[in-house]
């Protein structure tokens, strides 16, 4: 008699759950019926089953533990955070309230939506629900009893200078610099690759409680390096406040652009002014607090802004009425004619 091997159901693919007893079938078998995978038993198709009420429990209990490759190890495991055996009490987790009158009618076919209330971000009853879930993880992080030797180890490995790859502009050099644990990266110009670096702007400065940041994607410098136009968000938002400095002082001048969005920057070879891409504003009513949206962005449109004046002076390029959804740029050819 060929030896039998039994394997707990909640193993296998195939469905054998409502089954009363044991699932035994011949070593011979086995490997047809598996995929290597070292963590679950994977039946590739429904096997030859076989049943026995007699043996049930008392045969299964002398079977050795079915063994996999890779399963074991004798390497020494992670040690656990032990975060949550830390804790003196269970959590409690915060209670989403049901609310049961949301449905939804898809074509005779109703849909409940009972938590559709979290999806209105300026909601104080969202607000308060996410306070408390914040509160529930603090709670549990700082009952971690290596949470402070893992940010010494990040603290160290990020404690050394970086540099980016400086660019040319004009007649004049740029390039970021992080000196080893500074939140955000400093910009610095100067006149030669060999002559003194001076910072430019600073971005870590720019808010008391470090949420506003420089905006890589949308930074510029004209071609003759008099100005240089950057784009700021707030705590991580996706919209930007363009400003402009002038280098040779670091005076940010007048000139503040607003409801801009995964854009560039492409100055006119002229200097008095460049192209940027926006959406519309928000009109009376609609939400004013940029980043807490949750609809799409639609109308992507293409200005030009020239220095000096207000954003509502701004020119209209380019809109594309027919596909809200589309979204542009923009460069400023070579030759300065496109």
């Amino acid at each position: 008699m060929s030896h039998l091997l039994q394997v707990p159901y909640q193993t296998a693919t195939y469905s054998l759950a409502h089954h009363a007893f044991p699932l035994f079938f011949s070593r011979s078998r086995l490997s047809s019926l598996l995929t290597r995978h070292p963590r679950n038993l994977v039946l590739k198709s429904p096997p030859s089953l076989r049943f026995s009420p007699s043996r049930n429990q008392t045969a299964a209990s002398k079977q050795k533990p079915l063994q996999f490759r890779g399963l074991s190890s004798s390497r020494p495991r992670t040690r656990p955070m032990h975060s949550l055996s830390a804790l003196e009490k269970p959590l409690q987790y915060p209670i989403a309230r049901r609310d049961d009158t949301v449905i939804d009618d898809y074509h005779g076919v109703k849909i409940a939506d009972p938590y559709r209330w979290l999806e209105d971000p300026d909601a104080e009853e969202v607000k308060g629900f996410v306070q408390e879930q914040v509160k529930l993880t603090e709670s549990v992080l700082n009952a971690c009893d290596t949470r402070e030797n893992l940010r010494e180890k990040i603290t160290k490995l990020f404690d050394h200078p970086r540099y980016d790859a400086p660019f040319k502009q004009g007649n004049k050099y740029f390039h970021f610099h992080n000196t080893g644990l500074q939140a955000q990266n400093v910009l610095y110009v100067q006149d030669s690759l060999e002559g003194e670096p001076e910072f430019l702007l600073d971005p870590n400065g720019l808010s008391v409680d470090g949420t506003v940041s420089l905006n890589s994607e949308t930074l510029s410098v004209s071609e003759d390096a008099k100005y240089l136009a950057y784009g700021l968000s707030t705590s991580g938002s996706d919209w930007v406040t363009i400003k402009v400095m002038r280098v040779e002082d670091k005076i940010v001048e007048a000139d503040t652009l607003n409801w801009a969005k995964f854009t560039g920057i492409s100055w006119t070879h002229d200097g008095k002014g460049f192209f940027y891409c926006r959406y519309p504003t928000p009109k009376e009513g609609e939400n004013l607090d940029a980043g807490t949206e949750t609809n799409s962005n639609l109308y992507h449109e293409l200005y030009y802004h020239f220095l000096g004046t207000d954003q509502s002076e701004d020119i209209l390029c380019w809109r594309d009425p027919e596909n809200p959804k589309y979204m542009f740029g923009a460069d400023v050819t070579d030759d300065g004619k496109l």
